[in-house]
C-alpha cells in the first residue's frame, strides 16, 4: 500500500487545514480517514499519500518537529502492514510492555535506587555502552534476596493498550516476542499473562536465594535483539514486510530500524529522533491504528 502519515492527538479541522497546506508545500497530497470515533480520547487520523516521498529522510524530520511543536504525533509510514495477515511482532520490555525499568525497581529493594536509576536513564539515551552500564548496575545487585523479586514484579504497572493489542495480534495469528535487556524472571511473567510466543532476556544468577551480581548467558543487548529478531522471522517463515519491532531505548534502534513497523514508544530524544516511527500520545494499542484498524474494528475483535 502506498506511504501514509498518521496523526495522534488532539485533532481539530482547523489543524487538519494548516497541515494539508504543510503537505501541499512540499508537493505532497492525500486522503485522511479518521480511524477513532466518539468513544475515544484521543483522535487518530491516517492520511494515504498520494504520489512518491523523494527524500524520506528530510520528511521524517520535519515530521518531528512539528510533532515537537503542537504535541500531535506525526507518523510517516513508507508502506502499510496488513494486520489481517500473520506476522512478527518484537517487542522491548522495560518501559514498553512494563511503566518500569525492573534493574532500577530491585535497586530500589537493595536500597541504591537513585545510584543506579541514573546509570540506566544514561544508557537508555545511548550516553553509555548498554552492556557496559548492564554488568556495572548488576554487580550492585549483589547478596540482594531474590524473595524480593515477585513483590517487585506485582507493584510494576503495565503499559496502557498492552492487553488490546496483544488480544488483536494474536486474533490474526501473529508471533509476538518479547526482546529485553531485563530479566527472564519478570519477562516469563509478562510472557504468560498475556499469551506471547516467546522470551529472550537476561538470566539473573542466583545462589543462596541472593543475587551474585552476574548473569548466565549472553547480556540482550541491541546488537542480539537485532540479530533475535532476524531469526524469529526467518523461523516463522514470515515476509518482512510483515514485522513489527517497539521499544524506547538507544538499545532498542537496531531492531527498530530493521523492521518493517519501528515504533519508538514515549521514547527518549535520541530514540524519536532515529527511529521510524516515534509515538508518544497514546499506548501500545496505538500500534493497531498504525496497521490502519479503526476503533470499531479494534472493538470488533475484542468482543
Amino acid at each position: 500500500m502506498s506511504a501514509s502519515i498518521t496523526l495522534i492527538g488532539s485533532l481539530n479541522p482547523e489543524y487538519l487545514e494548516q497541515f494539508s497546506t504543510w503537505l501541499g508545500k512540499r508537493g505532497l497530497a492525500g486522503t485522511p480517514k479518521v480511524l477513532t470515533d466518539d468513544q475515544d480520547l484521543v483522535s487518530v487520523i491516517q492520511i494515504a499519500l498520494q504520489g512518491s516521498v523523494a527524500d524520506k529522510a528530510t520528511l521524517q524530520a520535519e515530521l518531528l518537529e512539528l510533532s515537537d511543536e503542537t504535541g500531535v504525533d506525526h507518523i510517516f509510514q513508507s508502506t502499510l502492514l496488513d494486520i489481517r495477515k500473520a506476522g512478527v511482532a518484537v517487542f522491548d520490555m522495560d518501559s514498553t510492555l512494563i511503566k518500569a525499568e525492573v534493574m532500577d525497581e530491585l535497586a530500589v529493594d537493595a536500597g541504591i535506587g537513585e545510584q543506579i536509576a541514573a546509570v540506566t536513564a544514561s544508557a537508555m539515551r545511548g550516553e553509555i555502552d548498554f552492556v557496559e552500564s548492564f554488568v556495572q548496575r548488576l554487580a550492585l545487585l549483589k547478596g540482594l534476596s531474590s524473595d524480593v523479586m515477585d513483590g517487585v514484579y506485582k507493584r510494576i504497572q503495565h503499559m496502557d493498550g498492552i492487553s488490546t493489542l496483544m488480544k488483536v495480534l494474536h486474533h490474526y495469528g501473529w508471533h509476538t516476542a518479547i526482546l529485553s535487556g531485563g530479566f527472564t524472571y519478570f519477562a516469563d511473567r509478562v510472557q504468560a499473562e498475556y499469551g506471547m510466543s516467546e522470551v529472550h532476556a537476561n538470566v539473573l544468577e542466583i545462589q543462596d536465594n541472593a543475587l551474585t551480581g552476574k548473569h548466565l548467558g549472553p547480556i540482550v543487548d541491541g546488537e542480539r535483539k537485532k540479530l533475535l529478531l532476524t531469526n524469529i522471522v526467518e523461523q516463522q517463515k514470515v515476509n518482512w514486510e510483515q514485522t513489527i519491532a517497539c521499544g524506547d531505548g538507544a538499545n532498542d534502534l537496531l531492531m527498530l530500524n530493521h523492521a518493517a513497523l519501528g515504533v519508538a514508544l514515549h521514547a527518549k530524544p535520541l530514540v524519536r529522533k532515529q527511529a521510524p516511527c516515534p509515538m508518544n500520545n497514546l499506548g501500545l494499542d496505538g500500534i493497531l491504528y498504525l496497521l490502519g484498524m479503526t476503533s470499531k474494528e479494534i472493538r470488533a475483535v475484542l468482543a
